[in-house]
């Protein structure tokens, strides 16, 4: 796979095993499951190999074949192998059933003791992960997985902070995972390192009771920019006409006071697990290339979100030239031949 970019970035999470079944059907009913692999950093930093960029992955996988399985899906998607443990017996998986028409989509976690769980810092060489890099991302997905997965996110803020790595955190809240109680008392610990966040106002002002008494959503967008010392805060809005016909726009707040929403765009939905990171590696990518261009990084990321959307799996595996094509086309072209 092609790098065209001289950059390192590292994320740190679980990829897991994911089970859906298919033909729409649900999972009572299924007979027999589609298996791929996914997981929220997995998904980003797959993503942002696509686009380009030499791309690392911290993560724990149990000696199996199900964990040779999440390598050779790494690795085949270019992203490097080198900062993965092998150790312990089981491995994250999550049923998927996917939504058709006005029947919503489901998720069953089953991850609770699995191999990511009892990730420890001592077992990697952080110093010689960060001291290199360029970007790291995390989201509140890996802070919710266990103590020892809180503690790793934190050892690696701070070793991305020694270094002078740029940080970005995806809130990711997920009620299956914790409760809004548990949550509030590990988000703020991650602030102080981040530079980008991906978030909502609900994120802001229920799970990280900040600008509560602020009623106006941009208003308290602006306050958490300038409290946090923020250099940016992405989000995307989404309306719903049905599990498979969608309509979304992205909105970006600068450091500097700025705003900027995209346009609204309406598309149809083959598979909507992995979108939120598809936009944020999108947006990772265009603040890389575009440093001082937000506005074109909120635009890459809600287009990269969109055609994650129509395909099958967890991963946005489109490149540069095809996110730039469509965001030219607005998709509207005959058949490449």
């Amino acid at each position: 796979m092609n790098k065209k970019f001289n950059d390192k970035i590292v994320s740190l999470g679980e990829i897991m095993l994911r089970l859906t079944p298919p033909d729409y059907t649900r999972i009572e009913q299924a007979n027999s499951f589609l298996a791929n692999y996914g997981g929220g950093e997995a998904n980003v930093i797959v993503s942002l190999s696509h686009l380009g960029h030499d791309c690392h992955f911290i993560t724990r996988l149990p000696p199996n074949q199900l964990g040779d399985g999440a390598v050779e899906h790494l690795l085949k998607h270019g992203v490097h192998t080198d900062y993965i443990v092998r150790d312990s017996s089981t491995m994250g998986i999550y049923f998927l059933e996917s939504g058709f028409g006005g029947r919503p989509g489901r998720v069953i976690y089953n991850r609770r003791h699995s191999a990511f769980t009892r990730i420890m810092a001592e077992d990697y060489d952080l110093d010689a992960i960060f001291k290199d890099a360029s970007w790291f991302h995390i989201s509140g997905i890996t802070l919710a997985l266990s103590e020892k997965a809180k503690n790793m996110a934190i050892e690696c803020l701070k070793y991305a902070k020694k270094y002078g790595v740029k940080v970005s955190f995806d809130f990711n809240y997920r009620s299956k995972l914790w409760t809004v109680e548990e949550a509030q008392q590990v988000y703020p610990l991650v602030m102080p390192y981040v530079n980008v966040v991906f978030a909502s106002p609900f994120d802001f002002r229920v799970i990280l009771q900040t600008g509560q008494d602020i009623k106006d959503d941009s208003e308290l967008m602006h306050y958490v920019v300038k409290k946090y010392n923020l250099d940016w805060v992405f989000g995307k809005t989404r309306k719903i006409f049905s599990s498979t016909e969608n309509a979304m726009r992205a909105y970006v707040y600068c450091n500097n006071g700025g705003y900027y929403s995209t346009d609204e765009f309406s598309f149809q939905i083959f598979d909507r697990i992995g979108a939120g990171d598809a936009f944020a590696s999108g947006v990772i990518h265009g603040l890389i290339t575009r440093p001082n261009d937000s506005k074109f990084a909120a635009n890459f990321g809600i287009i990269n979100s969109i055609l994650k959307q129509t395909i099958f799996g967890d991963v946005a595996t489109f490149s540069e030239d095809e996110i730039l094509d469509y965001m030219e086309t607005q998709g509207k072209v005959e058949v490449k031949r």
